[in-house]
């Protein structure tokens, strides 16, 4: 049910604050004092479609909060497989509307989208005004009415449930009859890349082996490449170019010739331990660059293994682990695409055997929503009739059709208003206040066969007075026993209720 309700800037309201009974609750008042801007407040934080326009003059944004307390459990699986909660039993749901044409909707805290708002309002409240009455006016609505009447909700499911199983059936049969020279062409496709990928002989984390293999024999041959210039300086590159060791030992040798003079004593002695570090550091990085272990051969295979998995990416994922995928999901389709005709055959007489058990469930279910049609037409008139609507006749008109999700026939409500008139389509007989009285009937005949626990009636017994605006107001008040209603109405009948 609808507890509170904050608006903010909407229209003509500034600021209102709203505690909400159950039961039945009236709005009444002038024209133009904002009682349907409460519907259309509902109606937003529901995620019905919304304008700019109602955002109050002069204000950045308008703002409407609506909590719900005893929430139906399939709006709390709803919440809960969508990642939100109802906390102690309540809900909170609140939006924006900005003067900028901008909207937010959230659920407590967090963040909702306008269409996850609409699909859980549905299953909160329904409003029915003059103009807008879309289970009525929706055929594909009126089965529904049909099934939550007659308790077939179940029977419904249990069909729905069949009718998929045989269209997986159906969808798998396809798929191994296709056309044979197509078939056998993507047969050879797969067989070839699966022997591809499976040559390569792929493992999951290879290509991070084969990378960091590839960076080691990268980092040694650089460093082969330092220590050999290296040692090409210091030790020479052949007897035309000598090395720093000889050249300082002849720069050495030179000074130390020159021992009568003592000023170059200090030289000679630089140089020879010059001499001596140089052939040390020669000998040094040459056992270093002899130690390196370089094996061209693997290093070679490394990069043609990495190039390999490149071009395999190219064709069969972003990953190795999308390349073995792509190979299982091959191995699995080239497995169908090869089945037998003994497989064929068990694919097409379990498909046969799910339509006979579908069209049976089907044909059921249709007979039960024949029989629930005629009690809840007749309930409907009788409800009518209390609604001084005494020339009302509702008929339900089945329409025989392929075997669908729905059934294997489609289902209308036919409305004759007047003596004589054929039953027509809702949409073209009724008026706006018409539609609201039948709506009503419709609930109290209905009565505790739907888990909605809020109904909202927005000036339904416009232009009726006297005996039939009294009538409606107790109906609404005998419907309220069960769920709450909300009611905008002029009538001090249905007021004084």
């Amino acid at each position: 049910m609808l507890a509170a309700l904050y608006i903010e800037n909407l229209a003509v309201i500034e600021k209102a604050y709203v505690d909400l009974p159950v039961g039945f609750t009236v709005f009444t008042g002038e024209t133009g004092a904002g009682k349907s801007i409460l519907i259309d407040a509902i109606n937003a934080c529901l995620g019905q479609r919304t304008s700019r326009e109602i955002v109050r003059t002069g204000a950045e944004k308008a703002s409407i909060s609506a909590v719900f307390r005893e929430i139906p459990a399939d709006v709390i699986q709803l919440l809960e497989k969508n990642g939100y909660f109802a906390e102690n039993g309540e809900l909170m749901v609140s939006r924006d509307i900005h003067a900028d044409g901008r909207s937010a909707a959230r659920i407590g805290s967090r963040p909702a989208t306008v269409g996850f708002l609409r699909e859980m309002g549905t299953r909160l409240i329904n409003i029915h005004g003059q103009h807008d009455n879309q289970i009525l006016l929706s055929p594909e609505q009126h089965v529904v009415i049909l099934d939550n009447f007659g308790n077939l909700v179940e029977e419904r499911e249990r069909y729905q449930e069949k009718f998929k199983e045989l269209s997986a059936a159906i969808r798998k049969l396809r798929a191994v009859s296709k056309d044979e020279a197509a078939r056998n062409r993507r047969e050879e496709l797969l067989k070839y890349q699966i022997e591809e990928i499976t040559a390569a002989r792929l493992t999951p984390g290879m290509e991070e082996q084969l990378q960091l293999k590839s960076q080691r024999f990268q980092s040694v041959e650089r460093l082969a490449r330092a220590l050999s210039a290296a040692c090409d300086a210091l030790q020479g590159a052949g007897e035309e170019t000598p090395g720093a060791v000889d050249l300082l030992a002849s720069a050495r040798d030179e000074i130390q010739s020159l021992s009568e003079f003592p000023e170059f004593s200090q030289a000679a002695e630089g140089l020879e331990g010059l001499s001596i570090e140089a052939a040390d550091w020669a000998t040094a990085l040459h056992g270093q660059l002899e130690s390196l272990e370089y094996d061209q051969q693997e290093a070679d295979r490394v990069e043609a293994r990495l190039s390999e998995i490149h071009t395999l990416k190219l064709k069969y994922g972003n990953t190795v682990s999308d390349i073995l995928d792509y190979l299982e999901d091959a191995k699995k389709e080239l497995s169908g695409l090869q089945s037998s005709e003994e497989e064929l055959r068990k694919l097409n007489s379990r498909a046969h055997a799910l339509k006979k058990e579908a069209a049976s469930m089907a044909a059921a279910l249709t007979q039960h929503r024949r029989e629930a049609a005629e009690r809840f037409t007749a309930k409907v008139a009788e409800e009518a009739r209390f609604l001084e609507m005494p020339n009302l006749r509702l008929e339900a008109r089945f329409a025989p059709g392929k075997l669908s999700i729905g059934g294997d026939a489609s289902v209308e409500l036919l409305i004759s208003a007047n003596l004589g008139e054929p039953p027509k389509p809702i949409a073209k007989i009724a008026s706006g206040g018409e539609l609201s009285r039948i709506m009503l009937a419709i609930k109290s005949a209905l009565a505790d066969k739907d888990d909605i626990g809020t109904l909202i009636f927005d000036e339904i017994d416009t232009g009726v007075s006297g005996k039939a605006a009294q009538k409606i107001g107790r109906k609404l008040r005998e419907v309220a026993a069960s769920r709450q209603v909300l009611c905008v109405t002029h009538s001090a009948q249905s007021a004084a209720l």
